[in-house]
Protein backbone atom coordinates (compact mmCIF):
# COMPACT_ATOMS: atom_id res chain seq x y z
CA UNK A 1 0.00 0.00 0.00
CA UNK A 2 3.00 2.29 0.64
CA UNK A 3 4.73 1.46 -2.23
CA UNK A 4 1.21 2.86 -4.03
CA UNK A 5 2.14 6.22 -3.18
CA UNK A 6 6.26 6.63 -3.32
CA UNK A 7 5.66 8.17 -6.56
CA UNK A 8 2.71 11.08 -5.29
CA UNK A 9 4.80 11.68 -2.52
CA UNK A 10 7.84 12.87 -4.92
CA UNK A 11 6.16 15.55 -6.00
CA UNK A 12 7.44 18.74 -4.94
CA UNK A 13 4.34 20.20 -6.33
CA UNK A 14 1.81 17.86 -4.49
CA UNK A 15 3.55 18.09 -1.14
CA UNK A 16 3.15 21.81 -1.55
CA UNK A 17 -0.40 21.76 -1.95
CA UNK A 18 -0.80 18.99 0.75
CA UNK A 19 0.92 20.82 3.54
CA UNK A 20 -0.95 23.54 3.14
CA UNK A 21 -4.08 20.88 3.15
CA UNK A 22 -3.16 19.19 6.19
CA UNK A 23 -2.61 22.46 8.26
CA UNK A 24 -5.67 24.19 6.53
CA UNK A 25 -8.16 21.46 8.07
CA UNK A 26 -6.60 20.96 11.61
CA UNK A 27 -6.64 24.75 11.93
CA UNK A 28 -9.92 24.45 11.10
CA UNK A 29 -11.14 21.71 13.52
CA UNK A 30 -8.64 22.95 16.25
CA UNK A 31 -10.76 26.43 16.28
CA UNK A 32 -14.10 24.94 16.18
CA UNK A 33 -13.20 23.10 18.93
CA UNK A 34 -11.31 26.07 20.57
CA UNK A 35 -14.13 28.59 19.91
CA UNK A 36 -17.25 26.17 20.85
CA UNK A 37 -15.34 25.47 24.14
CA UNK A 38 -14.83 29.14 24.27
CA UNK A 39 -18.31 30.48 23.65
CA UNK A 40 -20.37 27.86 25.83
CA UNK A 41 -17.79 28.72 28.86
CA UNK A 42 -18.51 31.96 28.95
CA UNK A 43 -22.44 31.40 27.99
CA UNK A 44 -23.07 28.60 29.05
CA UNK A 45 -26.02 28.33 26.03
CA UNK A 46 -26.61 26.11 23.67
CA UNK A 47 -28.31 28.36 21.45
CA UNK A 48 -25.15 30.43 21.21
CA UNK A 49 -22.65 27.44 20.15
CA UNK A 50 -25.81 26.33 17.70
CA UNK A 51 -25.40 30.06 16.17
CA UNK A 52 -21.67 29.48 15.53
CA UNK A 53 -22.62 27.45 12.80
CA UNK A 54 -25.36 29.64 11.43
CA UNK A 55 -22.42 32.12 11.21
CA UNK A 56 -20.27 29.52 9.29
CA UNK A 57 -22.82 28.54 7.24
CA UNK A 58 -23.79 31.59 6.09
CA UNK A 59 -20.99 32.51 4.47
CA UNK A 60 -21.25 29.38 2.13
CA UNK A 61 -24.87 29.70 1.21
CA UNK A 62 -23.59 33.54 0.24
CA UNK A 63 -19.98 32.92 -0.86
CA UNK A 64 -20.29 29.68 -2.17
CA UNK A 65 -21.78 29.40 -5.39
CA UNK A 66 -19.57 32.73 -6.23
CA UNK A 67 -15.74 31.18 -4.68
CA UNK A 68 -16.74 28.21 -6.70
CA UNK A 69 -17.74 29.87 -9.96
CA UNK A 70 -14.45 31.85 -8.91
CA UNK A 71 -11.91 29.44 -9.50
CA UNK A 72 -11.02 29.58 -12.82
CA UNK A 73 -11.18 33.19 -13.43
CA UNK A 74 -8.47 34.01 -11.12
CA UNK A 75 -4.83 32.48 -10.43
CA UNK A 76 -5.74 29.47 -8.29
CA UNK A 77 -1.85 30.06 -6.82
CA UNK A 78 -3.00 33.55 -5.80
CA UNK A 79 -6.44 32.74 -4.39
CA UNK A 80 -4.79 29.56 -2.08
CA UNK A 81 -1.85 32.37 -0.96
CA UNK A 82 -4.27 34.81 0.00
CA UNK A 83 -6.68 33.30 1.25
CA UNK A 84 -4.29 31.12 3.27
CA UNK A 85 -2.64 34.91 4.48
CA UNK A 86 -6.24 36.27 5.13
CA UNK A 87 -7.26 33.47 7.47
CA UNK A 88 -3.75 33.89 9.27
CA UNK A 89 -4.29 36.98 9.78
CA UNK A 90 -7.56 36.75 11.13
CA UNK A 91 -7.37 34.39 13.68
CA UNK A 92 -4.02 36.35 14.72
CA UNK A 93 -6.03 39.94 15.12
CA UNK A 94 -8.57 37.84 17.23
CA UNK A 95 -5.75 37.25 19.83
CA UNK A 96 -5.30 41.03 20.66
CA UNK A 97 -9.69 41.34 20.45
CA UNK A 98 -11.04 38.39 21.94
CA UNK A 99 -11.46 39.99 25.53
CA UNK A 100 -13.65 43.14 24.32
CA UNK A 101 -16.67 40.89 23.49
CA UNK A 102 -17.54 36.95 23.28
CA UNK A 103 -19.29 37.33 20.55
CA UNK A 104 -16.45 38.93 18.70
CA UNK A 105 -15.78 35.44 17.82
CA UNK A 106 -19.28 35.24 15.40
CA UNK A 107 -17.84 38.04 13.37
CA UNK A 108 -14.25 35.79 13.55
CA UNK A 109 -16.22 32.36 12.00
CA UNK A 110 -17.96 34.61 9.27
CA UNK A 111 -14.80 36.30 8.26
CA UNK A 112 -12.48 32.92 8.51
CA UNK A 113 -15.69 30.93 6.99
CA UNK A 114 -15.95 33.75 4.11
CA UNK A 115 -12.02 33.25 2.90
CA UNK A 116 -12.59 29.33 3.29
CA UNK A 117 -15.48 29.36 0.64
CA UNK A 118 -12.01 30.68 -1.75
CA UNK A 119 -9.62 28.67 -0.39
CA UNK A 120 -11.53 24.66 -0.58
CA UNK A 121 -12.46 25.45 -4.56
CA UNK A 122 -9.09 26.50 -5.17
CA UNK A 123 -7.12 23.44 -3.78
CA UNK A 124 -9.34 21.17 -5.07
CA UNK A 125 -9.07 22.83 -8.70
CA UNK A 126 -5.41 23.17 -8.19
CA UNK A 127 -4.61 19.39 -7.30
CA UNK A 128 -5.55 18.16 -10.98
CA UNK A 129 -2.76 20.83 -12.75
CA UNK A 130 0.16 19.53 -10.08
CA UNK A 131 -0.14 15.55 -10.58
CA UNK A 132 -0.10 13.71 -13.30
CA UNK A 133 -3.40 11.81 -14.40
CA UNK A 134 -2.08 8.55 -13.81
CA UNK A 135 -1.43 9.94 -10.31
CA UNK A 136 -4.16 11.48 -9.44
CA UNK A 137 -6.37 8.75 -7.54
CA UNK A 138 -3.65 8.53 -5.30
CA UNK A 139 -3.41 11.88 -4.56
CA UNK A 140 -7.35 12.23 -4.33
CA UNK A 141 -7.15 9.21 -1.39
CA UNK A 142 -4.18 10.93 0.22
CA UNK A 143 -6.61 14.27 0.17
CA UNK A 144 -9.40 12.24 1.50
CA UNK A 145 -7.38 10.32 4.35
CA UNK A 146 -6.24 13.98 5.40
CA UNK A 147 -9.82 15.20 5.52
CA UNK A 148 -10.96 12.38 8.02
CA UNK A 149 -7.56 12.25 9.84
CA UNK A 150 -7.71 16.20 10.45
CA UNK A 151 -11.46 16.01 12.26
CA UNK A 152 -9.72 13.62 14.85
CA UNK A 153 -6.25 15.06 15.44
CA UNK A 154 -7.97 18.96 15.51
CA UNK A 155 -10.18 18.15 17.85
CA UNK A 156 -8.10 15.47 19.91
CA UNK A 157 -5.72 18.00 20.18
CA UNK A 158 -7.11 21.16 20.66
CA UNK A 159 -8.27 20.52 24.34
CA UNK A 160 -4.67 19.64 25.44
CA UNK A 161 -3.40 22.92 23.61
CA UNK A 162 -5.89 24.83 25.16
CA UNK A 163 -4.46 23.53 29.09
CA UNK A 164 -1.07 23.75 28.19
CA UNK A 165 -1.15 26.83 26.05
CA UNK A 166 -4.28 28.68 26.96
CA UNK A 167 -6.52 29.84 24.38
CA UNK A 168 -4.19 32.90 23.36
CA UNK A 169 -0.95 30.48 22.46
CA UNK A 170 -3.41 27.81 21.01
CA UNK A 171 -4.43 30.90 18.39
CA UNK A 172 -1.01 31.51 17.47
CA UNK A 173 -0.29 27.83 16.67
CA UNK A 174 -3.22 28.20 14.71
CA UNK A 175 -2.25 31.61 13.65
CA UNK A 176 1.26 29.90 12.71
CA UNK A 177 0.05 26.88 10.83
CA UNK A 178 -2.08 28.92 8.01
CA UNK A 179 0.97 31.06 7.30
CA UNK A 180 3.18 27.99 6.98
CA UNK A 181 0.47 26.94 5.03
CA UNK A 182 0.64 30.19 2.87
CA UNK A 183 4.47 30.10 2.71
CA UNK A 184 4.03 26.46 1.25
CA UNK A 185 1.44 27.23 -1.82
CA UNK A 186 3.74 30.20 -2.56
CA UNK A 187 6.53 27.72 -3.73
CA UNK A 188 3.16 26.36 -6.63
CA UNK A 189 3.89 27.33 -9.83
CA UNK A 190 1.40 29.72 -11.54
CA UNK A 191 -2.21 28.51 -12.18
CA UNK A 192 -3.38 30.93 -14.60
CA UNK A 193 -6.88 31.34 -14.90
CA UNK A 194 -8.86 29.59 -17.87
CA UNK A 195 -11.63 32.06 -18.66
CA UNK A 196 -12.25 35.89 -18.91
CA UNK A 197 -13.91 37.78 -15.77
CA UNK A 198 -16.95 39.61 -17.10
CA UNK A 199 -18.96 37.50 -18.76
CA UNK A 200 -18.08 33.71 -17.68
CA UNK A 201 -18.76 34.79 -13.82
CA UNK A 202 -22.57 35.64 -14.49
CA UNK A 203 -22.84 32.21 -17.40
CA UNK A 204 -20.76 30.08 -14.15
CA UNK A 205 -23.39 31.40 -11.69
CA UNK A 206 -26.65 30.59 -13.48
CA UNK A 207 -25.02 27.65 -14.39
CA UNK A 208 -24.34 26.93 -11.02
CA UNK A 209 -27.98 27.53 -10.02
CA UNK A 210 -29.20 25.66 -12.80
CA UNK A 211 -27.76 22.53 -12.33
CA UNK A 212 -29.22 22.72 -8.50
CA UNK A 213 -32.63 23.10 -9.97
CA UNK A 214 -32.06 20.18 -12.90
CA UNK A 215 -30.99 17.89 -10.10
CA UNK A 216 -33.62 19.15 -7.22
CA UNK A 217 -36.10 18.46 -10.43
CA UNK A 218 -35.02 14.80 -10.86
CA UNK A 219 -34.76 13.77 -7.22
CA UNK A 220 -38.05 14.67 -6.54
CA UNK A 221 -39.52 12.50 -9.55
CA UNK A 222 -37.58 9.23 -8.52
CA UNK A 223 -38.55 8.33 -4.56
CA UNK A 224 -35.57 5.63 -5.49
CA UNK A 225 -33.33 8.81 -5.45
CA UNK A 226 -35.39 10.66 -3.25
CA UNK A 227 -35.28 8.65 0.25
CA UNK A 228 -32.04 7.42 0.26
CA UNK A 229 -30.87 11.30 -0.30
CA UNK A 230 -32.98 12.26 2.71
CA UNK A 231 -30.97 9.71 4.44
CA UNK A 232 -27.77 11.01 3.84
CA UNK A 233 -28.83 14.41 4.15
CA UNK A 234 -30.05 13.37 8.16
CA UNK A 235 -27.28 11.79 8.76
CA UNK A 236 -25.15 14.55 8.07
CA UNK A 237 -27.59 17.21 9.67
CA UNK A 238 -27.33 14.71 12.59
CA UNK A 239 -23.47 14.95 12.95
CA UNK A 240 -23.22 18.92 12.62
CA UNK A 241 -26.21 18.64 15.63
CA UNK A 242 -24.02 16.21 18.01
CA UNK A 243 -20.80 18.65 17.09
CA UNK A 244 -22.45 21.78 17.95
CA UNK A 245 -23.50 20.13 21.10
CA UNK A 246 -19.91 18.56 22.25
CA UNK A 247 -19.53 20.61 25.61
CA UNK A 248 -23.12 19.51 26.84
CA UNK A 249 -22.30 15.69 25.71
CA UNK A 250 -19.32 15.77 27.74
CA UNK A 251 -20.78 17.72 30.71
CA UNK A 252 -24.10 16.03 30.94
CA UNK A 253 -23.70 12.19 29.64
CA UNK A 254 -19.26 12.15 30.10
CA UNK A 255 -19.66 14.51 32.98
CA UNK A 256 -15.57 15.58 32.18
CA UNK A 257 -14.21 19.28 31.31
CA UNK A 258 -15.08 20.52 28.52
CA UNK A 259 -11.55 20.48 27.62
CA UNK A 260 -11.46 16.50 27.15
CA UNK A 261 -14.14 16.56 24.79
CA UNK A 262 -12.47 16.36 22.01
CA UNK A 263 -10.15 13.39 23.16
CA UNK A 264 -13.38 11.35 25.01
CA UNK A 265 -15.82 11.91 22.04
CA UNK A 266 -14.49 13.10 18.65
CA UNK A 267 -11.60 10.83 18.55
CA UNK A 268 -13.28 7.36 19.56
CA UNK A 269 -15.73 8.10 16.81
CA UNK A 270 -13.01 8.77 14.34
CA UNK A 271 -11.35 5.79 15.28
CA UNK A 272 -15.23 3.88 14.74
CA UNK A 273 -15.35 5.63 10.98
CA UNK A 274 -11.97 4.04 10.32
CA UNK A 275 -12.95 0.52 11.65
CA UNK A 276 -16.48 1.26 10.01
CA UNK A 277 -14.80 2.40 6.72
CA UNK A 278 -12.78 -1.23 6.03
CA UNK A 279 -16.02 -3.26 8.02
CA UNK A 280 -18.52 -2.01 5.59
CA UNK A 281 -16.22 -2.44 2.62
CA UNK A 282 -15.49 -5.82 2.75
CA UNK A 283 -19.19 -6.36 3.49
CA UNK A 284 -20.31 -4.80 0.39
CA UNK A 285 -17.33 -6.72 -1.58
CA UNK A 286 -18.39 -9.86 -0.04
CA UNK A 287 -22.26 -9.07 -1.79
CA UNK A 288 -23.77 -8.07 1.51
CA UNK A 289 -26.94 -6.27 0.75
CA UNK A 290 -26.32 -2.37 0.99
CA UNK A 291 -29.99 -2.47 2.46
CA UNK A 292 -28.90 -4.95 5.23
CA UNK A 293 -25.89 -3.20 6.13
CA UNK A 294 -27.55 0.18 6.31
CA UNK A 295 -30.54 -1.29 8.57
CA UNK A 296 -27.83 -3.06 11.20
CA UNK A 297 -26.29 0.40 11.20
CA UNK A 298 -29.32 2.11 11.78
CA UNK A 299 -29.92 -0.04 14.82
CA UNK A 300 -26.23 -0.74 15.91
CA UNK A 301 -26.48 3.90 15.83
CA UNK A 302 -29.74 4.40 17.67
CA UNK A 303 -28.58 1.98 20.15
CA UNK A 304 -25.31 2.94 20.75
CA UNK A 305 -27.04 6.50 21.46
CA UNK A 306 -29.39 5.19 23.76
CA UNK A 307 -27.00 3.11 25.79
CA UNK A 308 -25.29 6.71 25.83
CA UNK A 309 -28.27 8.54 27.42
CA UNK A 310 -29.48 6.27 29.87
CA UNK A 311 -26.24 4.13 30.68
CA UNK A 312 -22.71 6.53 30.78
CA UNK A 313 -24.50 9.21 33.18
CA UNK A 314 -24.91 5.99 35.93
CA UNK A 315 -21.38 4.58 36.00
CA UNK A 316 -18.58 5.66 37.99
CA UNK A 317 -16.05 7.63 36.90
CA UNK A 318 -13.69 5.06 35.66
CA UNK A 319 -16.32 2.57 33.82
CA UNK A 320 -17.86 5.87 31.87
CA UNK A 321 -14.50 6.58 30.62
CA UNK A 322 -13.60 3.16 29.19
CA UNK A 323 -17.44 2.43 28.58
CA UNK A 324 -18.20 5.87 26.82
CA UNK A 325 -15.65 5.96 24.37
CA UNK A 326 -16.51 1.97 23.29
CA UNK A 327 -19.93 3.24 22.60
CA UNK A 328 -18.61 6.24 20.65
CA UNK A 329 -16.72 3.74 18.54
CA UNK A 330 -19.56 2.00 17.71
CA UNK A 331 -21.50 5.42 16.71
CA UNK A 332 -18.86 5.81 14.62
CA UNK A 333 -19.06 2.81 12.96
CA UNK A 334 -22.38 3.50 12.82
CA UNK A 335 -22.50 6.87 10.91
CA UNK A 336 -19.99 5.16 8.05
CA UNK A 337 -22.75 2.12 8.02
CA UNK A 338 -25.52 3.90 6.74
CA UNK A 339 -23.25 6.77 5.12
CA UNK A 340 -21.21 4.50 2.78
CA UNK A 341 -23.80 2.01 1.65
CA UNK A 342 -26.30 4.85 0.90
CA UNK A 343 -24.03 6.58 -0.72
CA UNK A 344 -23.38 3.84 -2.75
CA UNK A 345 -26.50 3.21 -3.61
CA UNK A 346 -27.69 6.43 -4.92
CA UNK A 347 -24.34 6.76 -6.96
CA UNK A 348 -25.43 3.20 -8.61
CA UNK A 349 -29.40 5.05 -8.76
CA UNK A 350 -28.83 7.88 -10.20
CA UNK A 351 -28.15 8.28 -14.03
CA UNK A 352 -24.63 8.82 -15.58
CA UNK A 353 -26.21 12.26 -16.73
CA UNK A 354 -27.42 13.31 -13.90
CA UNK A 355 -24.83 12.01 -11.32
CA UNK A 356 -23.58 15.80 -11.48
CA UNK A 357 -26.53 17.27 -11.06
CA UNK A 358 -26.85 15.56 -7.89
CA UNK A 359 -24.01 15.17 -6.07
CA UNK A 360 -21.68 18.50 -7.42
CA UNK A 361 -23.28 20.50 -5.06
CA UNK A 362 -24.58 18.07 -1.90
CA UNK A 363 -22.26 20.07 0.02
CA UNK A 364 -23.58 23.25 -0.90
CA UNK A 365 -27.35 21.39 -0.34
CA UNK A 366 -26.27 20.36 3.34
CA UNK A 367 -24.89 23.74 4.87
CA UNK A 368 -28.49 25.17 3.72
CA UNK A 369 -30.18 21.90 5.22
CA UNK A 370 -28.41 21.99 8.49
CA UNK A 371 -28.88 25.41 9.29
CA UNK A 372 -33.02 25.32 11.16
CA UNK A 373 -32.05 21.76 12.45
CA UNK A 374 -29.30 23.03 14.22
CA UNK A 375 -31.12 26.47 15.38
CA UNK A 376 -33.67 23.63 16.93
CA UNK A 377 -31.07 21.46 18.58
CA UNK A 378 -29.95 24.26 20.25
CA UNK A 379 -32.87 25.23 21.57
CA UNK A 380 -33.70 21.59 22.84
CA UNK A 381 -30.62 21.55 24.84
CA UNK A 382 -30.92 24.79 25.93
CA UNK A 383 -34.52 24.24 27.81
CA UNK A 384 -34.61 19.88 27.96
CA UNK A 385 -31.06 19.32 28.10
CA UNK A 386 -28.64 17.13 25.42
CA UNK A 387 -30.64 14.05 26.76
CA UNK A 388 -33.83 15.25 24.83
CA UNK A 389 -31.95 15.92 22.30
CA UNK A 390 -30.19 12.55 21.63
CA UNK A 391 -33.26 10.49 22.38
CA UNK A 392 -34.89 12.48 19.44
CA UNK A 393 -32.33 11.05 17.31
CA UNK A 394 -32.65 7.60 18.73
CA UNK A 395 -36.82 7.60 18.02
CA UNK A 396 -35.67 9.35 14.27
CA UNK A 397 -33.53 6.46 13.25
CA UNK A 398 -35.47 3.69 15.05
CA UNK A 399 -38.84 5.29 12.68
CA UNK A 400 -36.02 5.08 9.57
CA UNK A 401 -35.23 1.76 9.87
CA UNK A 402 -38.79 0.50 10.72
CA UNK A 403 -39.32 2.19 7.81
CA UNK A 404 -36.49 0.45 5.71
CA UNK A 405 -37.60 -2.79 6.79
CA UNK A 406 -41.51 -1.72 5.57
CA UNK A 407 -40.85 0.01 1.78
CA UNK A 408 -37.24 -0.09 1.29
CA UNK A 409 -37.66 -3.23 -0.75
CA UNK A 410 -40.58 -1.62 -2.71
CA UNK A 411 -38.68 1.44 -3.43
CA UNK A 412 -35.40 -0.63 -4.59
CA UNK A 413 -38.07 -2.82 -6.60
CA UNK A 414 -39.26 0.39 -7.92
CA UNK A 415 -36.05 1.58 -9.53
CA UNK A 416 -34.95 -1.43 -11.34
CA UNK A 417 -38.16 -1.32 -12.84
CA UNK A 418 -38.28 1.93 -14.27
CA UNK A 419 -34.77 1.14 -15.56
Amino acid sequence: MITEFKPILKNSRFLYLWTSQILSQITVHIMNFLLLARLFTVTGSSIATSLLWVAYALSAVFFGPIGAASVDLVSRRKMLMITNLLQALTVFAYIFTHQSSIFLLYAVVLIYSLFNQFYVPAESASLPSVVPKNLLPQANSLFFITQQAAIVIGFGSAGILQKFLGFNGSLIVCSAFLFIAFVSVAFLPELKPRKAVPESLEKLLIAFFKTIVEGYDFIKSKKSVLFPLLLLLGIQIAAAMVVINLPLIAEEILKVSIAYAGVLVVVPGGIGATIGSVLVSKQLKKGERKKEVIEFSLLLLGTAILLMIYLIPYLTTLLRVIVGPFLLILVGIGFIGITVPTLTYLQEATPLGMRGRVFGNFWFLVTIATIFPVLFSGLITEFFGVRILLLFLCIVLFLVFYYSRKRGQKLIEEHFAGE
